[in-house]
This record gives structure tokens, C-alpha cells and sequence, in this order.
């Protein structure tokens, strides 16, 4: 027996992926890119502990080239998770970027859950 799915995974712009860690950073946990290559971007997230010592932990998310070639596309599917401090539950440190609202700009520049 073969196993059968259909299922929409959500993609969103490598700028709206950079809007996003910052809508999910706070005083302590805080989100950032990386870095980038030619097919994966790596977040960062890191909570600091009470010495102010990071240990950030890198979700690994692939990447597709679009017509854009300078915003290329992102899957919020996490492949990896590298310096997983959490034994093996890293990826749940990720939520809040895969929970995220969507996001959109508006013409002033800023980012926002609504389009106006």
C-alpha cells in the first residue's frame, strides 16, 4: 500500500521571511537570517541564558529561485536544525516563525499584518 497526502505548505519572499523574524523577536528571544546560499537559508534563534551568553540554534529552510532572482522563494519547512541545545525538540523553538501572521508592507515601508 502506497501512503497518499495533498497538502499546501506555506511559502513565503526571503524579505518577508526577514519581516517575520523580526515580528517574532522580543527582549529575549530573537530571530535573524544567517546567512543564505543558493538553495537554503539558515535562521538564527537564540535566547540568551542569565549571563547574557548566546547559543543560537540554526533552523535550516530550502529555498527555489523565482523571477525575483534577488528575493528568491522560502518554504517554512524545516529540513535541519543545527546546534540543537534543546535535545532533538529544537524545531519548537521555531514556531513563532512558522505561526506567523502574514505579513505585508505597506507604502510607507512598514510591515504589517494587514495590507491598507
Amino acid at each position: 500500500m502506497k501512503t497518499q497526502f495533498d497538502w499546501s505548505k506555506r511559502v513565503v519572499s526571503l524579505e518577508n521571511l526577514r519581516a517575520m523574524c523580526d515580528y517574532s523577536s522580543g527582549i529575549a528571544h530573537r530571530f535573524w537570517i544567517e546567512k543564505q546560499t543558493k538553495n537554503r537559508v539558515y535562521v538564527a534563534y537564540s535566547n540568551p541564558d542569565e549571563y547574557g551568553s548566546e547559543s543560537p540554534m540554526l533552523a535550516v529552510f530550502p529555498i527555489y529561485p523565482n523571477s525575483f532572482d534577488d528575493n528568491p522563494c522560502v518554504v517554512l519547512d524545516i529540513v535541519n536544525v543545527i546546534r540543537d541545545n534543546w535535545d532533538g525538540e529544537g524545531w519548537q523553538s521555531f514556531d513563532p516563525i512558522m505561526d506567523c501572521p502574514k505579513l505585508w508592507m505597506n507604502p510607507n515601508g512598514e510591515w504589517s499584518e494587514e495590507s491598507k
